[in-house]
């Protein structure tokens, strides 16, 4: 008998770009449910597990992909997470653990969902289920222009708090003013720029951080010069695309009133909520108040995308 296969990103070892090839059809054991998968998202978590740094595969071949969007066996559309090894999202069928997913709503467009996914719920659990935003609130968001970023940032402006958003493409940036972020700063400068123009805008009640590096300590040195006039801060940590490495002075933390969370897989926030939320972030993109500029490309292009230049657009592969 000849053994199915099915077609994959393939990852053949650290560091490696992943190849368009094959895996061995997926069976589903006790606990388990196979999803044929129609859209997965190319994101900087699925360049950090090809290179080690982020929920690092155990052997080689392995499939590439943190999540995606698919069908069960029944027809039911979810959005799943963490195919179990050695699947990943980026194929045509994955393993999933059973009802580890969010339901898609009808009428929602599978790219779309795919590429609001990561982006849209990490946001979410950053300023929403662990920042607890509030109306009145000031939010300083590092990294405003990445797609996690600009959400985090839109969210919090219609949950009612003053949001300053900090980040490189000025463009982006631009944009964002222009949907309701109250001031946008420039992380492309010397430190001490960086620094001033954060003071100014502050004092803080929130800062979601998707930079960490040298965004980080510039970030750290304003809540310190705000010092005793700063309110108590919540600083939640999602992402390290400026730097795995940010140095702090002890008396940085000691002036500024932080509490330091770090944001991941899991969390408080339940399946139950997690899957309203997705529906609601999904429903304001229906209706523009959230914008995912998305490129699909044919999951047989993997080399290419996933060499591509980094650009404002959110690539989806699709089988």
């Amino acid at each position: 008998m000849t053994a199915r296969h099915v077609r994959a990103a393939v990852l053949h070892g650290l560091g490696q770009v992943p190849r368009y090839g094959v895996l061995p059809e997926p069976v589903a054991g006790e606990g388990e449910a196979v999803v044929t998968v129609t859209a997965a998202a190319l994101k900087p978590s699925d360049r950090a597990m090809a290179e080690g740094v982020h929920y690092a595969p155990a052997a080689f071949p392995c499939g590439v992909g943190l999540d995606g969007v698919g069908r069960l066996d029944d027809g039911t559309r979810v959005a799943f997470f963490l195919p179990q090894q050695p699947y990943g999202g980026m194929a045509e069928r994955t393993l999933v653990r059973r009802d580890v997913w969010l339901p898609v709503p009808d009428g929602v467009d599978d790219a779309i969902a795919a590429a609001l996914l990561n982006p849209g719920m990490a946001a979410w659990k950053a300023v929403v289920a662990e920042g607890e935003v509030a109306a009145g609130q000031t939010v300083l968001v590092l990294g405003a222009t990445g797609a996690s970023g600009r959400v985090a940032a839109q969210l919090a402006v219609r949950r009612g708090a003053r949001v300053v958003g900090a980040g490189r493409d000025q463009d982006v940036l631009d944009g964002l003013v222009a949907n309701g972020v109250h001031a946008a700063i420039s992380v492309d400068r010397p430190h001490e720029e960086v620094v001033g123009a954060l003071v100014a805008e502050g004092p803080y009640d929130l800062v979601v951080d998707y930079l960490w590096g040298g965004a980080a300590e510039a970030a750290f040195a304003a809540l310190a010069r705000t010092g005793e006039a700063a309110r108590p801060v919540r600083y939640i940590l999602v992402g390290m695309s400026a730097g795995d490495v940010a140095g702090l002075p002890a008396m940085t933390l000691r002036k500024a009133p932080v509490q330091m969370v770090g944001s991941g897989f899991g969390g408080r926030a339940s399946l139950d909520d997690a899957a309203a939320a997705f529906a609601g972030l999904l429903r304001q993109v229906a209706a523009g108040d959230l914008v995912m500029d998305v490129e699909t490309v044919p999951l047989a292009d993997v080399e290419e995308a996933w060499t591509r230049k980094a650009s404002g657009r959110r690539i989806v592969l699709v089988p």
